[in-house]
């Protein structure tokens, strides 16, 4: 998520429609500074679309625990 603000506004807009996830902060990366990820818990695949279906932007890593997609 290129914000916390963004992360809120996922966070509650997945939660609302039954995606469990969570906000996490990122450790500082040279590459990619410092930012958060919401780590969904649920059908990524569905949480993205409802992501774009609403303008909420992210980028996806899939990094996270084990059955976690890390946005």
């Amino acid at each position: 998520m290129p914000s916390y603000t963004s992360a809120v506004k996922g966070q509650r807009l997945l939660r609302s429609r039954g995606y469990p996830c969570i906000i996490k902060r990122r450790e500082k990366d040279p590459e990619r500074g410092c930012g958060f990820s919401l780590n969904i818990g649920a059908d990524c695949q569905g949480a993205l679309k409802v992501l774009d279906m609403y303008g909420i932007p992210y980028s996806v890593r899939n990094d996270g625990d084990e059955g976690y997609d890390k946005l």
